[in-house]
């Protein structure tokens, strides 16, 4: 395989690393001595030739790999930084926190169709797997000859990959231990993420103006100052739960999706409103947001979705956006509430009514403003992935409504035709990994030619 190398183990006592003579020249000519690191772990060796290795193979004495506890089951790559030098990439997948659910989520986890995107060591272990003491994992590692994962004992992986739940206590641990590289898909609710995204002076006239819910007056409050206003949920999804509050006159009214069905409620006094938030929102766990125009096309409401992956680079990437469009009097958009996906260029042109350079021009902006506020996230929590909700008024003015991190939702995307947007969304988490693990796709890694 193009730029990974076969390890091939060397009956020496002392700690050497040996290269092929046409390998070897990519090293500092100077460099008579190194690290190596392999995971977490390291050692120090001395680089010399040796004629009889192949050009994708590299030797390392037997001490070296019993030292770093290298599995030879796999190929690596190898990455120089500052003069030293990295095998793997070497990720961990913590994916339970029993073993026993750990071989049940085995069996289901799709890193085969991924595998040849990143070579080294892939192990998948729970948190019962971890030795703290001796800084081994009892886990599984996947053989791509074989493809099976195999059982085994290893060293702390450079990079952990957390896809389960676990405790305030556990995942400090290992925060302090990896820093940002050990990362997740990152719940953040609504107000936490308003606030977060409002200290962005760049952004903040972009964001509609939000309000955490504390008690009923708040949301008669807010109607009579903005006439029309959404309750939504702080950690909702899909559009569910989402109210749209109306004043007409000295009359207001509800309007939200239950059912698949549109519902509208009306009251005639102050009392009245206040008596039915008082039985609906108990809880205090709302925010309140003022309405923005997005009934582009008559009694539809119109949104759109940006797909943002971080990449080998470590770089935020657009890799795709589509438009929704709400159904008839509809007080969201998500397609679970009986929404359509459309292609944002088709909603540019046909509803938007813009020109193609109009077009471009938004698209590039919508983009730009979808970047910068996953990078004013990104300053709180390591993510990788994220859904932006985005809007444009009639007045095309460009609206932030949303990130969506912890469950983006990209199968949408397929529905019209966007099927390398659901590709490279997929394979983000590993190729991110990898970039952590410190194989940036920039980097210049050891070829083998």
């Amino acid at each position: 395989m193009d730029g990974a190398f076969k390890i091939i183990p060397i009956s020496e006592d002392s700690p050497y690393l040996m290269l092929n003579p046409k390998q070897s020249k990519l090293l500092d000519e100077t460099m008579r001595k190194t690290t190596i690191h392999f995971g977490l772990q390291k050692i120090k060796v001395a680089c010399k030739q040796l004629n009889t290795l192949k050009k994708n193979e590299i030797g390392l004495s037997t001490t070296v790999i019993e030292n770093l506890q290298i599995p030879l089951e796999v190929d690596y790559e190898v990455s120089i930084q500052n003069g030293e030098i990295l095998i793997g990439p070497f990720i961990g997948i913590l994916l339970a926190n029993s073993r026993v659910i750990l071989e049940n989520k085995l069996k289901k986890l799709k890193y085969i169709k991924q595998s040849s995107l990143v070579s080294g060591s892939v192990i998948a272990f729970s948190w019962e797997g971890i030795d703290q003491k001796s800084s081994k994992i009892i886990g599984y590692i996947y053989n791509p000859s074989s493809k099976k994962w195999e059982e085994g004992t290893f060293p702390f992986p450079a990079v952990i990959v957390r896809r389960t739940a676990l405790s305030t206590k556990r995942k400090k641990y290992l925060k302090n231990l990896y820093g940002s590289r050990f990362f997740h898909l990152a719940s953040v609710n609504k107000w936490k993420m308003y606030r977060r995204l409002s200290s962005n002076k760049d952004l903040i006239p972009h964001l509609p103006k939000t309000f955490l819910y504390k008690k009923p007056e708040d949301i008669l409050n807010h109607l009579k100052s903005f006439r029309t206003i959404y309750v939504k949920p702080l950690s909702g999804l899909q559009g569910i739960r989402i109210k749209k509050f109306i004043a007409e006159g000295d009359h207001y009214c509800v309007k939200y999706r239950r059912n698949q069905e549109n519902n509208t409620i009306n009251f005639s006094t102050d009392t009245e409103l206040l008596n039915y938030v008082k039985s609906k929102f108990k809880s205090k766990r709302y925010i309140i947001q003022q309405q923005i125009d997005l009934e582009i096309e008559k009694n539809h409401s119109i949104d759109f979705r940006i797909a943002l992956i971080k990449n080998q680079s470590g770089k935020w990437e657009d890799v795709g956006m589509i438009g929704r469009k709400g159904i008839k009097g509809s007080v969201v958009s998500n397609l679970s509430n009986g929404g359509k996906v459309k292609r944002a260029q088709t909603i540019f042109l046909k509803s938007l009514h813009l020109s193609k350079d109009e077009a471009l021009s938004i698209r590039q902006k919508m983009s730009e403003i979808a970047i910068k506020a996953a990078e004013e996230i990104d300053k709180y929590e390591t993510i990788y992935k994220s859904g932006v909700d985005i809007a444009i008024d009639r007045h095309h003015h460009i609206w932030l409504i949303e990130l969506n991190n912890l469950t983006p939702g990209f199968a949408s995307f397929s529905k019209v035709g966007l099927k390398s947007t659901i590709i490279k969304v997929s394979n983000s988490r590993m190729l991110y990994a990898k970039y952590l693990a410190g194989f940036p796709k920039e980097k210049e890694n050891m070829g083998s030619d």
